[in-house]
């Protein structure tokens, strides 16, 4: 189990380095591994993405079906599952430091507030996204020696078919990753951020237009997870809009979250 010491002693590196942006990221960097529930979470979500996807590859009748058997990249209709785990990630590598208490070391090693939610943000982005690239082309060598998708064999990662679908699949990890961090900063409560997740923005786009007039009933296609469909369909799915719309969305909703997480932490941490 996580003790309140464990997570003071790591908060933050002694010294002058404490405020440097090097530090900074030395200190995330240290409380992901050490922490227990985080370097967990992270293993699991991509064990659980590597285990499906696998066995979906070996098994082979799904993937090979008539109408999945033309997408190449079909694999990566799995990473969803990754994406959600991620998300909890996310949110627990903000909302530790909250429950233990340590958030008042850090916000000292740190004086400013914009410094430490950039640190977190990358080191966590940032290890979500070489593991999910690393899990990519893990699992495309395996489709590529089982054969199982007869759209896939023999194609490149690289072709324009297999890549773009792919990207987008992946993007997806880290992006949920980096989301989870920014509910974090918001709520700074696991409980509360994690429920805000599924209850808005993944059980929302199936739940709220029943209740929205239908001129509203639309909003959803603007959340996140409809926009991430779009990036990961590869160009096979243009509504109700394209692929630089859905980055445009996508990005929108990070600097919103962004926005008001950073505000929220200088008003009441400043």
């Amino acid at each position: 189990m996580m003790t309140v010491t464990d997570v003071h002693t790591l908060s933050a590196p002694r010294g002058r380095e404490r405020i440097t942006a090097f530090g900074l990221l030395r200190s995330e960097w240290r409380k992901l591994w050490t922490i227990r529930s985080l370097w967990m979470t992270l293993a699991a979500a991509f064990a659980l993405t590597i285990g499906l996807c696998a066995y979906m590859i070996l098994d082979g009748t799904t993937l090979g079906g008539s109408n999945a058997g033309h997408i190449p990249f079909g694999w990566t209709g799995i990473y969803p599952a990754g994406m959600l785990v991620l998300v909890v990630f996310g949110v627990l590598s903000v909302s530790t430091e909250y429950a233990s208490g340590s958030i008042r070391t850090s916000l000292t090693a740190a004086p400013r507030r914009t410094g430490l939610m950039l640190a977190k943000g990358a080191v966590v982005t940032g290890i979500s996204a070489i593991l999910a690239f690393a899990t990519t082309v893990l699992l495309y060598l395996l489709l590529q020696v089982m054969g199982t998708v007869p759209s896939a064999v023999g194609m490149s990662l690289f072709a324009p078919e297999m890549w773009w679908g792919a990207l987008g699949g992946t993007l997806m990890l880290p992006y949920g990753a980096l989301f989870g961090v920014l509910l974090g900063w918001l709520l700074r409560n696991a409980a509360g951020a994690i429920c805000l997740y599924f209850g808005l923005f993944q059980m929302g786009p199936q739940i709220l237009p029943a209740f929205l007039p239908e001129p509203l009933s639309s909003i959803t296609d603007y959340m996140p997870l409809a926009a991430i469909n779009i990036m990961r369909s590869g160009g096979m799915s243009t509504e109700p809009y394209g692929a630089v719309t859905a980055i445009i969305i996508l990005v929108t909703w990070l600097a919103a979250l962004g926005g008001l997480a950073w505000w929220r932490l200088k008003k009441l941490d400043g």
